[in-house]
């Protein structure tokens, strides 16, 4: 067997680059008093930076009501009231027959905040008393795009 070898030298160009990992820290508020026109729920993002293509997304996880739906519960009564999550762009987020798990209620490319509002839905048949409830939130990397 005979190899033939030409006179010419050919190279390749390596490069190899080390990215720093994400970082993000995203503050939730512990708890919120709902007043009957609606409270503030702000979500802010800090120390966010080397993202790439990224963002850091705030969706809900789930709740403490009966399928992960958005309801307030009266402990003495056990009368439920809903709840809903408007957002800046007037988007409402609320449970009607479907779950709200994986939605978007935040999303950050840099620092910043997202203010939505937390509104109580009261109907003519709703009791007095005190209502409560938790609503959980993943966080983490998706795809900006």
């Amino acid at each position: 067997m005979m190899m033939t070898a030409n006179a010419e030298s050919q190279s390749t160009e390596l490069e190899y680059t080390i990215k720093n990992d994400p970082t993000y820290t995203v503050e939730i508020p512990a708890k919120i008093n709902i007043a009957k026109e609606g409270s503030d729920m702000t979500i802010k993002a800090s120390n966010v930076n080397y993202l790439d293509d990224q963002k850091v997304s705030v969706s809900i996880a789930g709740t403490s009501y009966f399928r992960n739906q958005m309801v307030l519960t009266n402990a003495e009564t056990r009368a439920v009231m809903r709840y809903q999550i408007v957002k800046p762009d007037g988007t409402v987020i609320e449970t009607k027959g479907d779950s709200v798990n994986g939605t978007e209620v935040a999303a950050f490319t840099k620092d910043g905040e997202v203010t939505n509002k937390v509104l109580p839905v009261e109907l003519p048949s709703s009791t007095t008393g005190n209502y409560s409830g938790t609503i959980t939130f993943d966080i983490g990397l998706v795809d900006a795009k």
